[in-house]
């Protein structure tokens, strides 16, 4: 009986899957600018959420790539997107918590 979590075969990993997270903290991003916690608290608490499924996507992504670059020759730009998408992940969670009343 095969394990359907850890397949046989890695899958394909490319650059595409970068997008969803990058489209979420960037959404998140941009939000939490224009709804600042002491003027609109309903969609900055929205923004915040946004903004934790983004690192959320972002980690699993980050790990899937990791698992893809160990046992697959890739390109090394890839490494490159991830980079930035782990600081653009940084850069959002500093804005989010930078953001927080208190």
């Amino acid at each position: 009986m095969t394990d359907s979590a850890h397949p046989s075969e890695p899958r394909e990993f490319g650059p595409a899957r970068y997008i969803a997270p990058y489209l979420l903290l960037v959404l998140a991003d941009a939000g939490i600018e224009k709804a600042p916690a002491g003027d609109r608290p309903v969609l900055f608490w929205l923004f915040v959420a946004v903004a934790g499924l983004g690192l959320v996507s972002t980690v699993a992504r980050l790990r899937s790539a990791s698992a893809a670059h160990r046992l697959l020759p890739l390109a090394g730009w890839t490494r490159l997107l991830g980079t930035l998408l782990a600081a653009y992940g940084l850069y959002v969670a500093y804005r989010v918590v930078d953001g927080l009343p208190g």
